[in-house]
């Protein structure tokens, strides 16, 4: 690959910056996710209504954990009554996001009238994994128009006490194919005056098509300089990818918990494909790995 082209992929590489008001009242966040949505379809073999949803709610997720720490993890969750029965995105302040879609039924597109009919009537859950928390930080709100952004904004503007605007949007190819993905998230922190929070959510409704930006080669940091009307600071700049933790390694831990006889019939049965949820990865347990889970397990026993 040529040099040029290679310098190209790295500049447009899925990037989440944020920054913060001058008088230090408002924090943002712009996120490109595309390279990480078009994986996600790709990985899950989605429609592209699930893949649509899916994209918004990584991109979402990408954005809140942009505010956290670490390896401090955001999960967000919408379950329904709709076809799309579960969507799910996780997202750490290191850059990694990995999600899902679950389908209850298939999607008829032209019975939908509107994007609420994916989802459905259902449930906002937004998990906080935390450094200083032993258990997850965790709010519920009920769905109220199944876009997500909308969904997002109204759980930190209810739940959490945070005034959130926010925009996730996905642009798609004529195939049905993710073309861009990405976000823009404005929060009041203590002291925010209401006028400049109420100016900044109707300018955020202004703004039609973010991924149109996206087309003309702009980067979050350039579209924080183009469409936020402030003056900010940018206090970071990540790049994310979709990424996974799983490994053959961590799903034979988790078949130790399984009793020996229990192993010994998946043996037999010949059932040795396992499959990640996260991200459809594929592993098989060969019959060596059988006799090594098997004998682990008798040893634990004894």
């Amino acid at each position: 690959m040529p040099n040029e082209e290679l310098k190209k992929q790295f500049k447009l590489r899925d990037k989440v910056v944020r920054a913060i008001s001058k008088d230090k009242t408002i924090r943002i966040a712009v996120v490109k996710n595309t390279n990480t949505a078009k994986e996600a379809q790709e990985r899950h073999n989605l429609d592209f209504v699930s893949a649509t949803l899916l994209s918004r709610a990584m991109a979402g997720a990408t954005l809140v954990s942009s505010f956290m720490k670490g390896e401090e993890r955001i999960i967000i969750q919408m379950q329904g009554n709709g076809p799309i029965s579960d969507i799910y995105a996780e997202a750490m302040n290191v850059g990694e996001v990995r999600g899902y879609v679950e389908m209850s039924s298939e999607i008829n597109v032209e019975a939908m009238k509107s994007i609420k009919d994916a989802i459905g009537i259902g449930l906002l859950s937004v998990s906080k994994v935390l450094f200083d928390q032993k258990d997850p930080v965790k709010g519920i709100v009920p769905i109220i128009k199944g876009d997500v952004s909308t969904d997002l904004a109204n759980y930190f503007t209810q739940s959490e006490q945070i005034p959130t605007a926010m925009i996730l949007d996905v642009s798609l190819s004529d195939n049905g194919l993710i073309r861009q993905s990405g976000g823009i998230v404005v929060q009041a922190l203590p002291g925010a005056d209401e006028s400049t929070l109420e100016m900044l959510q109707d300018h955020l409704k202004g703004i039609d098509n973010l991924c149109d930006y996206f087309d003309d080669e702009m980067m979050p940091d350039d579209i924080l300089d183009k469409l936020i009307p402030i003056e900010c600071d940018v206090i970071s700049a990540r790049q994310t990818d979709f990424f996974c933790r799983c490994s053959k390694d961590l799903f034979k831990q988790r078949l130790l918990t399984l009793g020996v006889s229990d192993l010994k019939d998946m043996r037999e049965k010949n059932q040795n494909e396992l499959v990640c949820r996260f991200c459809n990865e594929q592993y098989i347990i060969e019959y060596i790995d059988f006799e090594e889970l098997i004998l682990t397990s008798q040893a634990s026993i004894n």
